[in-house]
């Protein structure tokens, strides 16, 4: 049975505007911790012809803490923070974050037993609360054009920035003629452009030549608002800012048709005339760049296009793409493209100004995730909690542009054990999973406020299919599609997990790596039966014309009569059974039903399942070489 379900994805997105701002919902449902890392190398990026000081929070002598709302304060730590939701977010990717690092761990406030907290709950406590570092002796620069400089590593609730809910904020403090403190916004770069439910590590520089920092005390003021989720903030520096620098911050290769989606591997087939690389430029120096040539081009290749870009005033960012350019002949293969900027001036770190990254066109494999720079888990219970135990779904785009045929769809599982303050998560076998393909009718167009659970219908579902060892050990589910005729057009690969009340979870990966546009990867919570967006890539590939895309043997050298089955079944193979088998069947929730052994038969097996209630199963059949599971209907 259907249900209309809310619609909590805004669908005035502004997706021709940029690939890389993500939009998501703003409801204050958690999300997962996406961990993405910037793409500029941090190293590179400390700049200046002088650093004027510098603290690495070794010595936190000179820092002093405000907890303003009453519920928590900023701390030094060398530990990542608690709390429920960040406790698995890591640390600061900072110079020097074994010296020590000011944290504020929201979450922590807001977790049990902290501020009356219930056991269970989520607090929403409004974390209000500040930390100040000085005074600071800039008297000596020979100019106001210095720059603040500090690692920071953030992910905030739930809310866009600027409406003083949630905002990270950075003042400076300079005398006036009386000695008094005077605060000024330096409208924290990050602060006014983050993703909200988004982490992201990152070097942030401020200018701060409209500020008159040059003095002998001189303060720097870092304030929380918000109830989720952490700020890390670790080797703050000030240093003398160049006159010309441009920054490559991110970079995108992309086709026309689906607009702004990167894959990560296109089947060849698939592959489009033309695509276009873009990337989000930041002028770092103090004089405005004009007429800045912008190159796009497939590294080894001959592909590419270049463009010349008016104007990047300082203190800005913009962003840049190239025409499309003719890809039409590439063949398959690993490629890399890079994005690249150049300055007018003499730009003292072009070590910057380019970002590479790879791609791939394949025979038959077509996916989302695969670079995984970086990653994250998402699965049954985690982190949704009971919400999300059984029924959960993840959906990814893929859009067709010749005919051809679905053969396979593969889940890369995260198999690793996961403690949290919600108890450990682990992928264990018993657990159950339904693939569907669906139509995305209604998914773009600006009239749809809602969106039904199978999304614009289901054109296709799989069985109950059993997660067992075997996967767990591969790492990997792969669900064999009856070869299903794809015509050109777009199409959900959606997946549901059930965990049998979190008995048994299904956790897979996630790739942060690129952040996606909104209706590239969705997620359904159960829970409260809507569609929400994943600005990331979860791990669903599928394999078209024939591709299984699996270490198991080819299911089709394998066949069971009659199925639906009644006293007995027959296993036929030609190639399969001379070696020794072991046939194992399963219920739906992995308890073992039958195990027995047979030694060097000749093609043919017939199994008795008379003793065996009516229902369905997963016939596992092993030899020494492969392992194969079948679908068994017992009526």
């Amino acid at each position: 049975m259907k249900k209309i379900l809310l619609l909590s994805l805004t669908l005035t997105f502004a997706i021709n505007a940029f690939a890389q701002v993500n939009v998501k919902n703003n409801s204050s449902y958690h999300t997962t911790i996406y961990s993405k890392t910037n793409d500029v190398d941090f190293e590179q990026n400390m700049l200046g012809d002088e650093i004027l000081w510098s603290t690495t929070f070794a010595d936190s002598s000179n820092v002093s803490t405000e907890d303003i709302g009453g519920f928590g304060d900023w701390k030094w730590s060398t530990t990542a923070p608690g709390g429920q939701w960040s406790e698995n977010s890591g640390i600061i990717e900072s110079e020097t974050p074994n010296d020590g690092f000011m944290l504020m761990e929201a979450d922590f406030y807001n977790t049990s037993p902290q501020n009356g907290v219930i056991d269970g709950e989520v607090g929403e406590n409004a974390i209000n609360a500040n930390f100040i570092v000085g005074p600071i002796d800039l008297s000596s620069s020979e100019t106001e054009q210095l720059v603040l400089q500090f690692y920071s590593y953030y992910r905030i609730c739930c809310t866009p920035a600027g409406q003083g809910t949630n905002d990270l904020n950075v003042y400076i403090g300079t005398p006036d003629s009386t000695g008094t403190t005077i605060w000024a916004d330096l409208d924290f770069i990050e602060g006014d452009i983050y993703e909200g439910n988004v982490a992201k590590n990152t070097l942030s520089q401020i200018p701060l030549g409209n500020f008159s920092p040059i003095s002998e005390d001189v303060y720097f003021k870092f304030e929380w608002i918000g109830t989720h989720y952490f700020w890390m903030v670790d080797d703050v520096s000030v240093i003398k800012r160049p006159a010309n620098d441009l920054k490559m911050q991110s970079s995108w290769l992309v086709m026309e048709n689906p607009q702004y989606i990167e894959y990560y591997s296109i089947p060849e087939s698939q592959m489009p005339d033309q695509m276009l690389i873009g990337a989000e430029v930041y002028n770092y120096g103090y004089n405005d760049e004009s007429d800045v040539v912008f190159e796009g081009i497939i590294d080894g290749t001959n592909y590419g296009a270049s463009v010349t870009f008016d104007s990047i005033l300082t203190d800005s960012t913009s962003l840049i793409e190239t025409t499309y350019f003719d890809v039409s002949m590439l063949g398959t293969g690993t490629y890399s493209f890079t994005a690249q900027v150049n300055s007018n001036g003499v730009d003292p770190s072009p070590e910057d100004n380019s970002l590479t990254r790879e791609f791939v066109i394949s025979e038959d494999i077509y996916s989302l995730d695969g670079l995984y720079n970086s990653s994250e888990w998402i699965g049954t219970g985690w982190p949704y909690g009971e919400e999300t135990t059984d029924g959960l779904r993840f959906a990814n785009f893929f859009d067709i542009k010749e005919s051809t045929v679905l053969s396979s769809i593969t889940i890369d599982l995260n198999t690793d054990v996961h403690p949290t303050s919600l108890g450990t998560y682990q992928t264990e076998a018993g657990g159950e999973i339904i693939a569907y393909l669906c139509d995305t009718t209604g998914i773009l167009d600006p009239s749809v406020t809602s969106l039904d659970m199978d999304l614009g219908g289901i054109l296709w579902q799989s069985d109950f299919l059993l997660v067992n060892q075997n996967h767990i050990d591969w790492g990997s589910f792969v669900i064999d599609v009856p070869e299903i005729n794809l015509n050109p057009n777009a199409y959900y690969v959606v997946v549901e997990f059930y965990s049998n009340g979190l008995a048994s979870d299904i956790l897979i990966n996630d790739d942060t790596s690129v952040l996606q546009p909104w209706f590239a990867s969705l997620v359904y919570i159960p829970g409260d039966q809507t569609w929400y967006s994943d600005p990331n890539a979860a791990s669903i590939r599928i394999g078209i014309n024939g591709n299984q895309n699996q270490s198991e043997l080819n299911n089709k050298s394998i066949s069971l009569f009659p199925n639906p089955a009644k006293n007995t079944v027959e296993i036929v193979s030609n190639e399969f059974l001379n070696k020794g088998l072991e046939v194992i069947i399963y219920n739906m929730t992995g308890r073992m039903i039958l195990n027995k052994n047979y030694d060097n038969e000749t093609g043919k097996i017939t199994l008795d399942l008379s003793n065996i209630n009516s229902g369905n199963y997963i016939l596992e059949l092993k030899n020494n070489d492969d392992i194969v599971h079948k679908k068994l209907v017992i009526n």
